[in-house]
């Protein structure tokens, strides 16, 4: 992965409507500014400076080949990556159990 100097910001354009902004580091004619050149923002305005926030981290994820906050690169199905009981462990289930384990973390 290539590292940019990158930075999140959110402005807000109308009362109560905030968006987060994107942008790059660029060459600045003085070592005394930081110039930044927008790359991506928000499309819709959001109630919540946090949301905002939020939201605009989580293109910065996207950006850098990261999967967005709380969802998975590859859709995952309940069954993959869980490991079946031990024969010990199935022994004990009774019919009328009503527990699931998934071995995620997230469900």
């Amino acid at each position: 992965m290539v590292l940019r100097d990158l930075a999140l910001t959110v402005l807000e354009l109308e009362p109560y409507e905030f968006h987060w902004v994107l942008m790059e580091a660029v060459q600045a004619d003085s070592e005394e500014c930081l110039v930044y050149r927008p790359v991506d923002s928000s499309t819709q305005g959001l109630p919540d400076y946090s949301e905002a926030l939020i939201q605009g981290a989580s293109a910065l994820r996207v950006l850098q080949g990261l999967a967005p906050f709380g969802r998975p690169m590859a859709p995952v199905g309940l069954a993959e990556g869980v490991p079946e009981p031990s024969a010990a462990a199935a022994s004990t289930m009774d019919a009328d159990s009503c527990m699931l384990t998934t071995g995620h973390s997230m469900l």
